[in-house]
């Protein structure tokens, strides 16, 4: 089992990775996402996002990882790092915008 884990996650390791939902969906340590980053790209250049239902995103990317938020944005993580506390200091999500029809009209890429 530990053997396949480290497989897949060396798979997400290259450059521009094509998205694959069930290496998106992979939790590593501290709820962080390994393949994400590599992507990213890919996933906001070759699959229409915008136009989206609320339930066609959730089959596509999963859960978000924003809850109860009421802006009318969720926000999947891509990365996030850590000091030397429990206290996030950098991070990258996609946050995507849905309006009052639950069809999402815009997203990008925050980092903070």
């Amino acid at each position: 089992m530990l053997t396949l884990l480290l497989n897949v996650i060396n798979g997400c390791e290259k450059k521009e990775t094509k998205f694959d939902k069930s290496q998106w969906l992979i939790m590593g340590d501290i709820g962080s996402f390994p393949c994400r980053e590599h992507m990213l790209e890919d996933s906001v250049k070759h699959h229409q996002l915008q136009g989206l239902t609320y339930n066609q995103l959730l089959a596509l990317l999963g859960e978000p990882s924003n809850y109860g938020e009421s802006d009318g944005t969720i926000r999947h993580l891509i990365i996030e790092d850590f000091a030397s506390d429990i206290d996030p200091v950098h991070g990258k999500t996609l946050d995507l915008t849905l309006g009052p029809d639950s069809i999402t009209t815009s997203y990008k890429v925050s980092v903070w």
